[in-house]
């Protein structure tokens, strides 16, 4: 009898053990299922919004032969070529991130500066900069570094409005000078500083004030080229000194660092090249291109809503650069410093404990408060309370920053928690005080948690519609914004009034040809965020 029951324990056991391999194995299967279903599902979304927006069977057989041959053969075969090979792609790599990422850098710092005037940028820039300057200069001269870290942010602040004040006498004086000169002061000469600090690093001082001595000899040549070629310099400053620099130093350190790989540098400009000569082709054989709605009509004019092939996003697009990087520059630093604070300093029991738990607890719940509702704050907050006016950018970007604040925080926190605990008391026993075990242990550690919450804030905010709406941001208008306190608009509410347009050409052409420039805009955003955080990731 024992035997019998114990046989019959044994495969009850089996049978159980069976059947919950089982369930693991369903749940598995559903678990790759609807991740299949919502990949094919945003695949084919995707797919139907570039057919409308680049329509491509409106173009020849031969205009896709001349553009496989020239961009998608020889990208194809130096992918293949490269990832069989680790030093060439690790140089590929860093060639894309310097050369498409300084391309993104040079448009986006050019119709930013050049929409909120070149003067005002500069002196803003240049009395934000001075004060933390000095605070590291001074930070040099002692061995108390217990209040630098604090320090910094504050020093911002304080030439913040210092340069708020003396705006005015400045700008007038400051005008007399040309607009290169303040792009130069803009872009070139932190480059230099850059590349100077960067290269002393490595090869010494010396040789570092060399090659930063260089780079603004470069931008000065530039400036005295165009010049004298009846060019505005401004522009070819700034793609020198956002694009062709970063190029061309990530191209030195690579054939220096990376004899074997130096072939990788040649990744992006393959890309770059074909579609240059497949361009080239196109238009010398007279060859019929798709008759897209994604042109640089689309990107580079202003609004019309008679005609869809003169329809053009541009103040939209500069709006939405400057409304999101705004409301970084004001949501950013406030989440993170409140999460900082709820992890790290907050006490857990008595008053201010039960304090911390509750603002805890609600921020969490207004993670997931619908979008509109913030809109009706920010109308509460910068209409009827500050007295700002209607739908200017500095109402506009607060709004979003309430909206994205609790995603921040919440992010922030849970980063701070996944540091081990190990780590403080290992720094605490080295004798670092809490801010120098917080600012070199515990946020290098965190970084990439935060980035990653910083990469599903921006996603959301980009793309928000109602709480614009509601603070009467204008869905048109025809040129960019002046400065923070002018009206703006946005490209998701162009999207939105551009799809009640009674021509279909509005509908199905000019709606998808932007919602690809908001998504190209949204992944170039991603991507930078994605970068710095696989680079501490790495590093850590």
């Amino acid at each position: 009898m024992a035997t019998e029951e114990t046989t019959s324990d044994q495969l009850g056991q089996s049978t159980a053990l069976r059947i919950q391999q089982l369930k693991g194995q369903l749940f598995e299967v559903a678990l790759v299922a609807a991740t299949l279903v919502g990949i094919v599902s945003l695949l084919v979304l995707f797919a139907q919004i570039s057919n409308d927006a680049f329509r491509p069977r409106t173009a020849s057989s031969t205009w896709f032969l001349v553009y496989f041959g020239t961009l998608v053969a020889p990208t194809a075969a130096f992918t293949l070529y490269a990832r069989r090979r680790p030093a060439v792609r690790t140089a590929n790599a860093l060639a894309f991130a310097a050369v498409f990422g300084g391309l993104l850098l040079s448009f986006v710092t050019y119709v930013v500066v050049d929409a909120l005037s070149p003067y005002d940028v500069f002196i803003y820039a240049f009395f934000a900069s001075l004060p933390p300057v000095l605070v590291l200069a001074y930070d040099r001269t002692t061995d108390e570094r217990t209040y630098t870290g604090p320090l910094i942010p504050v020093s911002i602040i304080v030439g913040v409005g210092v340069a708020a004040l003396v705006d005015g006498p400045i700008s007038g004086p400051l005008g007399v000078a040309a607009e290169w000169i303040m792009y130069f002061g803009l872009v070139t000469v932190p480059a230099a500083l850059l590349v100077a600090w960067l290269t002393a690093s490595r090869r010494g001082r010396r040789t570092g004030a060399v090659a930063g001595g260089v780079v603004a000899a470069g931008g000065l040549a530039v400036a005295v080229a165009s010049i004298a070629a009846g060019v505005d310099a401004s522009l070819p400053i700034v793609v020198f000194s956002a694009f062709a620099v970063p190029t061309g130093y990530v191209t030195w350190w690579s054939v220096k660092t990376n004899p074997e790989g130096r072939v990788g540098i040649a990744g992006p400009f393959v890309i770059l090249g074909g579609v240059l000569l497949g361009a080239s082709l196109v238009d010398r054989l007279g060859i019929e291109s798709p008759d897209s709605y994604l042109t640089p009509t689309l990107i580079l004019e202003s609004w019309d809503g008679l005609t869809a092939s003169n329809a053009g996003v541009y103040p939209q697009i500069v709006g939405s650069i400057i409304i999101v990087g705004f409301m970084a520059v004001l949501a950013f630093p406030v989440g993170i410093g409140a999460a900082i604070y709820l992890e790290e300093y907050a006490p857990d029991t008595g008053l201010r404990g039960r304090l911390a738990t509750l603002l805890e607890v609600n921020i969490s719940n207004l993670a997931g408060v619908p979008s509109v509702v913030y809109g009706l704050l920010g109308l509460a907050l910068f209409r009827r309370t500050l007295g700002f006016g209607t739908g200017i950018v500095v109402s506009a970007a607060g709004t979003l920053g309430l909206l994205i604040l609790p995603i921040v925080i919440v992010s922030t926190q849970e980063a701070l928690r996944s540091v081990p605990n190990d780590l403080r008391q290992g720094s605490y026993g080295m004798g670092a005080s809490r801010w120098q075990t917080l600012r070199e242990v515990v946020l290098p550690e965190a970084i990439p948690g935060t980035l990653t919450g910083t990469i599903l804030a921006l996603a959301r905010a980009i793309g928000e519609t109602a709480p614009l709406v509601i603070i009467a941001v204008a869905t048109t208008k025809y040129s960019p914004p002046s400065g923070l306190f002018s009206s703006a608009t946005a490209l998701p509410l162009q999207i939105f009034a551009a799809s009640a347009n009674a021509k279909p050409e509005f509908r199905h052409g000019v709606v998808p040809a932007a919602a690809v420039v908001l998504l190209v805009l949204m992944l170039l955003m991603n991507a930078t965020a994605i970068v710095i955080r696989n680079k501490y990731g790495r590093t850590n």
